[in-house]
């Protein structure tokens, strides 16, 4: 049988009660009408007065105790909480407090600094200073209720969610680590998620303004020397560790794996997130995403006129996309020589967007199989939403420094920084390169911007690598004069030891 609620079997009972004794005061009364009439029409004339006020006492009191009884049950019909169990006190805080414990001379800590990294995928300062951010959150300020866990402690519940894949950190899960309920628990993941939207979303996550997109420009052309790029465009995939429960499921159906979500990512020279879209189904192409996104739609509100941003070969040429050419058909490269050098040199950068996806899925692998059922809009929006909070997480860790562990993402993923300029590289800029700085021509091709930029790279490239090299063996040497004082001062000082 099903389970019945103590509220809803406690109102059963008094409604008996209530019933049974409207029917005892009902007969009580008929028999006290009854005793009353045969006692006035008795012709002794016994005197019954004693025996009938007992009576009607007793009818009396039985009708206080019901009306009382009734008035129970209308209260515990309209109260909802009245019979509801007292929550359970739990020591909760001893949990988070641990983990959070750096511990002392005479006591270790009980995650060292490596185990609360990869249990909650960052240092302790980054998520005190997160924490501190929020705190002040509308979202942790009950109108009424019980209490909320500490800020810090939600906030704790959350990123030990996005770093685990699949349903490693559901809610039974979770509630046996941190010893707080089913729904604390859930609640505590969406709090500290709006939360982080809310108080980091602006600085964390936004397009680069005129000024920064500049400085980014400089960056790559002063490492891969490809002038007014502003970032570089990439695709990636979130798999769904469940099908989607929806009429277009099919689509959810992509190319690498069953169920999964697209993802279109722009980022820039320090592997931030500056811009993405999803919610796209699995099946979506890349370009089609684009050619939707306001990106393309409205991109007068992000590129300058002759400003563009760099991709692979799922993408079309355009006024601010440079794709790089596809080979020809059973071939590995084009064979014109300037399209297979345009495809080098933005090889380079466009290894770093793999980078991105790397770091951003290794910081939270949540991202690499995402346990949240898809039904409708609404709980797609929900995954939504921790996808952006793991956008600005990322991007804000980047900002804070807090270096990711080297077994998070693979080898071939590694790559250096990209150096910022030591100067402006257009400050002697040849009269070639000027054409990079026009508009796209009215009429002209789709393709007018990727070719001027590869002749571009055929004048200058084979300059520049010249020019590059240069400062490689400088900086080598610099090195070697370094280690060579360093060598001579060892040498000195054991000569002085033996010597004493």
């Amino acid at each position: 049988m099903p389970q019945t609620s103590r509220r809803k079997r406690v109102i059963e009972m008094l409604n008996r009660q209530v019933q049974r004794r409207k029917s005892l005061l009902a007969m009580m009364m008929l028999l006290d009408s009854d005793s009353s009439s045969s006692s006035s029409s008795s012709d002794d004339h016994f005197d019954d007065s004693s025996s009938s006020r007992s009576a009607r006492d007793a009818v009396i009191f039985m009708a206080a105790v019901n009306s009382l009884q009734e008035k129970k049950l209308e209260f515990a019909r309209k109260s909802r909480y009245t019979f509801r169990l007292g929550y359970r006190k739990l020591d909760e805080d001893d949990v988070f407090i641990r983990d959070l414990n750096t511990g002392n001379d005479n006591e270790r800590p009980w995650l060292t600094a490596d185990e609360f990294k990869q249990k909650y995928r960052m240092s302790r300062e980054a998520l005190l200073v997160i924490a501190e951010r929020i705190k002040d959150d509308d979202v942790f300020k009950n109108k009424r209720g019980p209490s909320q866990m500490n800020p810090t402690h939600q906030l704790m519940v959350l990123l030990d969610y996005l770093g685990t894949a699949g349903s490693g950190a559901n809610n039974p899960k979770q509630r046996a680590y941190f010893h707080v309920g089913n729904g604390s628990v859930n609640n505590s993941r969406k709090r500290a998620r709006d939360a982080v939207i809310h108080s980091l979303g602006k600085d964390f996550y936004h397009w680069p303004d005129e000024n920064e997109r500049k400085n980014i420009s400089n960056c790559y052309k002063m490492e891969f020397n490809l002038p007014n790029c502003v970032g570089v465009m990439d695709g990636t995939l979130f798999p769904l560790a469940f099908q989607p429960e929806t009429e277009d499921a099919a689509d959810y159906h992509g190319r690498k794996f069953q169920w999964s979500l697209t993802c279109l990512v722009v980022s820039d020279q320090k592997r931030r997130i500056r811009w993405y879209i999803t919610g796209y189904p699995g099946s979506a192409h890349d370009n089609r995403m684009l050619r939707r996104s306001p990106l393309k739609v409205r991109k007068e509100e992000y590129f300058t006129v002759y400003q563009y941003i760099i991709g692979d070969t799922a993408f079309d040429p355009s006024e601010n996309v440079v794709p790089a050419y596809k080979a020809n058909p059973n071939k590995a490269e084009p064979d014109d020589p300037d399209e297979r050098l345009l495809n080098k040199v933005i090889s380079k950068p466009r290894v770093s967007s793999e980078h991105v996806n790397g770091m951003w899925k290794g910081r939270f692998p949540w991202l690499r199989l995402i346990p949240n059922r898809v039904r409708d809009k609404k709980s797609l929006t929900e995954v939504m939403k921790y996808i952006h909070c793991t956008v600005i997480l990322h991007n804000f860790l980047i900002e804070f420094g807090d270096q990711h562990i080297k077994s998070w993402e693979s080898e071939e993923d590694r790559l250096s920084d990209i150096a910022e300029p030591a100067n402006d590289p257009t400050d002697d800029m040849p009269g070639e390169e000027h054409m990079l700085y026009r508009g796209v021509p009215a009429g002209a091709p789709k393709d007018w911007r990727r070719a001027t930029v590869r002749e571009y790279l055929r004048e200058h490239h084979a300059t520049f690598e010249l020019e590059r090299n240069a400062r490689q063996d400088d900086s080598s040497d610099d090195e070697g004069e370094d280690l060579s004082a360093v060598a001579t001062e060892f040498e000195n000082y054991f000569s002085r030891l033996n010597n004493n």
